[in-house]
C-alpha cells in the first residue's frame, strides 16, 4: 500500500486511510471491537464533546449585586467604604463627606 501498487484501505464511513499512518495509530483497541480498518477511534467522540455557550448568549458578569454592601460596615475604610484597607491607605481622593457618614457610593 505504501508503494501505491494496492489501493488505500477504506474505513467504515468510506474514507480512505492514509497508508503512511503507523500501525499503532491505525489499529483500534481490542475493547472497541473493530469490524475492519478504521480510524474512528482516533476521532473525537460525540458524547465527549463539551458544549459552550454561544457568543451572543448573555450571562451575568462581574460582582454579584445581591452581595454588595449597601451601608457602612464597622472596620471599613471611612473614605470609600471598602473592607480591604483603612482611611490612611485609601487610594481614592478624599471625599468631602466620607462613606462612613454619607452611606452612599460604596
Amino acid at each position: 500500500r505504501k508503494l501505491g501498487t494496492v489501493p488505500a484501505a477504506v474505513d467504515e464511513e468510506g474514507k480512505d486511510i492514509n497508508p503512511h499512518i503507523p500501525q499503532y495509530i491505525s489499529d483500534a483497541p481490542w475493547y472497541l471491537d473493530p469490524k475492519g480498518p478504521t480510524l474512528k477511534h482516533q476521532r473525537q467522540q460525540e458524547e465527549k464533546i463539551k458544549t459552550y455557550s454561544g457568543i451572543s448568549e448573555w450571562y451575568n458578569r462581574g460582582v454579584d449585586t445581591s452581595k454588595t454592601a449597601t451601608r457602612y460596615r464597622k472596620g471599613a475604610c471611612e473614605n470609600c467604604g471598602a473592607m480591604t484597607h483603612k482611611k490612611k491607605d485609601c487610594l481614592e481622593r478624599p471625599r468631602k463627606i466620607g462613606a462612613k457618614f454619607s452611606g452612599a457610593n460604596f
